[in-house]
């Protein structure tokens, strides 16, 4: 079994710079994925990845200025020994 399996809930705040208000979750499961994560945000935020001809339109997880890259990652291995997640959805725009 995991340590983060033994883990209290997360408390998890996602800043978004098109947003307001951040995404907050009081109750968020230490082994959630990073994948899961970013979905219910992206819903949160009315959000959603893109593609066409002329441009691709991505968003990213950022854990102070770290790119988190790894969808499989879960929330407690990103919290280490705390209990609040801090986070911030980034879009990147592609041309081309």
């Amino acid at each position: 079994m995991q340590p983060e399996q033994h883990k209290q809930k997360l408390e998890v705040t996602v800043r978004y710079l098109a947003a307001t208000r951040p995404f907050q979750d009081n109750n968020a499961e230490p082994p959630e994925t990073l994948a899961s994560l970013k979905t219910r945000v992206m819903d949160a935020f009315g959000v959603q990845e893109s593609e066409n001809a002329n441009q691709t339109v991505l968003y990213w997880l950022y854990q102070d200025d770290t790119k988190l890259e790894d969808p499989t990652r879960t929330l407690g291995a990103l919290a280490g020994d705390k209990n609040h997640l801090k986070l911030r959805l980034v879009q990147q725009i592609i041309q081309g």
